[in-house]
């Protein structure tokens, strides 16, 4: 296996797991309604789904679908963690300790 694919795929791997820790931390924020809890979720669960669908062999929905609702995910989340600390800092609340 060519070592270009290897760092592609570790790539995708470490693109994953971003959009899951990001999905989870915005799951937790008690603070916002259910349905904007809940979205960056959906969008990784639509776009684990359009990934999947390449084992059937429905390629065209995988091209066109997932990526776009991967990169939806990530931004929607770091969208609401900004937020969020804007919020923190303008009540006088305690920052958000670093990652």
């Amino acid at each position: 296996m060519p070592l270009s694919l290897i760092l592609i795929a570790l790539f995708a791997l470490a693109f994953l797991l971003f959009n899951i820790v990001l999905c989870v931390r915005v799951w937790w924020m008690v603070e916002l309604p259910l349905r904007r809890r809940i979205l960056p979720a959906l969008l990784l669960c639509a776009a684990l789904a359009a990934s999947i669908s390449r084992a059937w062999g429905i390629t065209a929905v995988a091209e066109a679908v997932a990526f776009p609702l991967n990169a939806a995910t990530a931004l929607l989340g770091m969208y609401e963690l900004g937020r969020q600390r804007a919020r923190r800092a303008a009540s006088g609340g305690q920052p958000e300790l670093p990652s």
